[in-house]
């Protein structure tokens, strides 16, 4: 894939459509959406058999020519071989920072619009800042890092656009920083604009990273969870009853059919199911949403309520509330059904 190279490459992600063409090749149809028109025109061009280019003169605008530096030969060119096209980095980093799952809106921070925040990387509680540092030269890359080391004050994720910039000295002093390095032209498939898609989970592409700095809760079989992948959230979970007392639950990928006793929601005397399932399969019943005034609601349901969502957090290892108060109305912020619905 050529992105990554030409981010490497060219120079202020700004050129002609000959540089643009270079760099890119075929590939330039996917990036051209992100470039945008400059006001200033070029003041030299590429030009086959120099190492430089040759000189751009404007007579009128009709009128242009391409100067040889040395022999002073002219030769005519048009307007839109001198058009300068600047490429829209912060629509393009979006997509990166999305595709990872990242918090947060990309912002450069220095290093001459070379080095950018991507966003935030959370996993369960700890958030870990992800820069982008796009030069390719070794010396610039290390400096780029320590400048990264200095802004964060903590561990953090340096993503490249290949390793090129590799070193001895930055593998030194990202071991120093308790630092991640991944390259995107390894994580990432470009679809095109600013789309991507990762090649694996996040999870597992930085597995050594979070072992260390967010290792997975301990559990014991008298309180079961669910392997939630790092980072879901509650818009991620998935819970339909196939029947009174089992349910089919997704999470990302992880897929799981359980009973009460599988999700810590059984009466440990009785061994039936407990207040709380039952609370749930109301949920479901409803659709995801417990309405006071359609009858739905009983005064009843509020410590259940409050019982059931510290049983959730727990099961599923995310601890935010997983119910929203709209009104005196309580919705789900995950997916819940019924089949008996």
């Amino acid at each position: 894939m050529r992105l990554w190279r030409a981010l490497e490459n060219v120079y202020c992600w700004s050129g002609v459509r000959s540089v643009w063409r270079e760099h890119m090749g075929d590939e330039l149809q996917f990036l051209e959406p992100l470039l945008r028109p400059m006001e200033e025109l070029a003041l030299s061009v590429p030009w086959p058999g120099t190492v430089e280019g040759r000189r751009v003169v404007i007579h009128d605008e009709d009128d242009i020519v391409a100067v040889d530096r040395e022999t002073s030969e002219a030769s005519p060119i048009a307007r839109e071989d001198i058009v300068l096209w600047k490429l829209d980095a912060e629509t393009l980093f979006k997509g990166v920072s999305a595709a990872l799952g990242l918090a947060g809106s990309p912002s450069s921070v220095g290093m001459g619009n070379r080095l950018w925040w991507l966003g935030e990387l959370i996993i369960v509680e700890r958030v870990f800042p992800v820069y982008l540092a796009t030069t390719k030269d070794a010396a610039d890359l290390l400096r780029s890092t320590a400048h990264i080391a200095a802004l964060a004050k903590r561990p953090f994720v340096l993503a490249t656009p290949s390793r090129s910039g590799g070193s001895a000295d930055l593998d030194n002093l990202l071991a120093g920083c308790e630092a991640a390095w991944m390259t995107l032209d390894a994580v990432l498939e470009w679809l095109g604009e600013g789309a991507f898609r990762l090649r694996a989970p996040i999870t597992d592409l930085l597995r050594a990273f979070l072992e260390r700095h967010a290792p997975a809760r301990r559990t014991t079989d008298d309180h079961p969870r669910f392997p939630t992948p790092r980072g879901a959230t509650w818009a991620d979970v998935s819970i339909r009853f196939l029947g009174a007392e089992s349910v089919h639950v997704v999470v990302r990928g992880e897929v799981r059919e359980l009973d009460p006793a599988g999700m810590n929601l059984q009466d440990r005397r009785t061994k039936k199911p407990n207040l709380q399932w039952q609370l749930l399969r109301v949920f479901g019943l409803a659709g995801g949403r417990i309405f006071w005034r359609d009858g739905n609601a009983s005064r009843d349901f509020q410590k259940r309520k409050e019982t059931l969502a510290k049983s959730l957090s727990a099961f599923f290892g995310i601890d935010d509330d997983p119910f929203a108060l709209e009104g005196k109305d309580w919705r789900c912020r995950f997916r819940v059904a019924a089949s008996e619905a």
